[in-house]
């Protein structure tokens, strides 16, 4: 088995289990394709269009019977990393771009779509409304939906400033 782990400072890379020829007898340990279940194990740490994309760009096609080099493992590994914050940051501008927190011209435009008065929402309210936001955000990037589309986050805060004003009795 390979596993691709953080420790909390760095990625690692551990190999585990019998060898092929000890659990199938007949068949030579040159058969194990070292690349995809490293690239498998890629997609496991990783969203799928990271894997994707590092895949692609290493060349990380099956290559049955011949090693995995070290540096093509490391590089990847970087390469993912790198992927994934730069995503992460696109998801951080497209949270601020619909922060209601910070009256941002998402919020605002929402507001108007839902006749809804900004100045109705209280800023506590608007802290609620972000932190749901920031949950949703989460849940996507734990499923690899990342970066957020700023369509299905304007869905989302729309939904979020329906249930508030249904809520809000001034506001009905």
């Amino acid at each position: 088995m390979l596993q691709v782990v953080h420790d909390g400072s760095a990625w690692k890379v551990w190999v585990a289990g019998t060898t092929m020829s000890e659990r199938f007898g007949a068949r030579s340990e040159f058969d194990v394709d070292t690349t995809a279940i490293f690239a498998d194990a890629l997609g496991r740490a990783f969203s799928r269009g990271i894997q994707d994309a590092v895949v692609r760009e290493l060349g990380l096609g099956p290559r049955p019977g011949q090693p995995l080099e070290s540096r093509l493992v490391l590089q990847a590994i970087t390469m993912a990393e790198a992927s994934q914050q730069a995503l992460q940051g696109v998801d951080f501008m497209t949270q601020l771009m619909f922060s209601a927190a910070a009256r941002s011209a998402g919020f605002l435009d929402a507001c108007r779509a839902l006749g809804l008065p900004p100045e109705a929402v209280s800023p506590q309210q608007r802290a609620a409304v972000d932190a749901c936001m920031q949950e949703r955000f989460a849940q996507a990037a734990l499923q690899g939906q990342f970066p957020v589309a700023p369509a299905l986050a304007q869905q989302w805060l729309h939904a979020e400033l329906t249930a508030l004003k249904m809520q809000t009795p001034e506001t009905r």
